[in-house]
């Protein structure tokens, strides 16, 4: 058996330090519940489960500690009225009120956006968006948000292949969108986005994405894009895979980062997006988590060409 849990901090009589609590499970399916996400102050928790039907998403208050609230998510679009058979939650904005994520469909897998707006009901209640895909594409997935709720990071499915987006909502119709950022292989692309940060006054866009793609040498690497929100081609930014930047920047050097790596998975990034995580395949040929800390902000310089 599997449960989400939370470790707590030694803030209670009752609590020893380094204890933990179950998030209880759905009962009657598999004992299988991960958390996914967290609220900036450490209050609302979201994942998924297992229930009689299948997959689910939940959202959990951690108010009490102790006794943590858990509520399933059921997935409705407000204005369709299409309802996602599945859920699983992946990524809560900072306040706690914004949940991206996927469900199913009969045919594949749809990215969602939800916002609470009462998590005292039973069930909780909720306004939800279910996310276009891009044109030709037959499935689409959301794994990250800005802190603010407002763009959510993925991945879309394309004639070509999977490749990794962003939606955000228009401001001249006021409807969610979405942007391919693309993928690092021209020919066969299967790129997904994992971690997404706001940088504002970066001379190469507001935004930066990370994530892993397929390339011409590996599987899997981890990317790094840049550029702004808007549905126009940018004329700033870059798409790069992150152990090229750090080789031909020579940010690499200080940590031995280089040539010898294969950095295949960026997995998340700081709010201020000077600091990446992932996993890789280190010199020695052993897989080994990675962090890289001051990245640049600004426009690259590729000094070691």
């Amino acid at each position: 058996m599997s449960y989400g849990i939370q470790w707590l901090l030694p803030v209670l009589d009752s609590v020893d330090e380094g204890d933990y609590v179950t998030i209880p499970d759905f009962g009657g399916g598999l004992a299988d519940m991960r958390a996914m996400d967290v609220s900036a102050d450490g209050i609302i928790m979201v994942g998924y489960g297992n229930n009689k039907r299948g997959l689910i998403g939940f959202h959990a208050d951690m108010t009490d500690p102790l006794l943590p609230v858990v509520k399933q998510l059921s997935i409705q679009d407000a204005d369709t009225l299409q309802t996602l058979r599945a859920s699983s939650a992946q990524a809560v904005s900072g306040d706690g009120t914004v949940i991206a994520g996927y469900g199913s469909t009969k045919k594949a897998n749809r990215a969602f956006v939800t916002t609470v707006l009462d998590a005292t009901t039973d069930p909780i209640t909720l306004e939800s968006a279910i996310l276009p895909m891009l044109g030709g594409g037959k499935f689409a997935e959301a794994y990250a948000m800005t802190p603010d709720g407002a763009i959510i990071a993925g991945r879309s499915d394309s004639p070509k292949g999977p490749v990794a987006c962003i939606w955000f909502v228009d401001e001249t119709t006021g409807e969610w969108v979405v942007k391919s950022l693309g993928a690092l292989s021209k020919k066969s692309k299967d790129a997904v986005a994992t971690g997404i940060a706001y940088r504002p006054e970066s001379a190469v866009g507001e935004l930066m994405v990370v994530g892993y793609s397929q390339t011409n040498l590996y599987p899997s690497e981890a990317f790094v894009w840049t550029g702004n929100p808007v549905l126009e081609d940018d004329e700033i930014g870059y798409f790069y895979d992150l152990e090229y930047i750090l080789t031909k920047t020579g940010v690499g050097e200080a940590s031995g980062m280089g040539s010898e790596w294969i950095l295949n998975e960026a997995t998340g990034i700081s709010a201020a997006g000077d600091r990446i995580v992932g996993w890789g395949v280190n010199p020695e040929g052993g897989v080994e988590a990675w962090v890289v800390t001051g990245f640049p902000f600004d426009e690259l310089v590729f000094t070691h060409e």
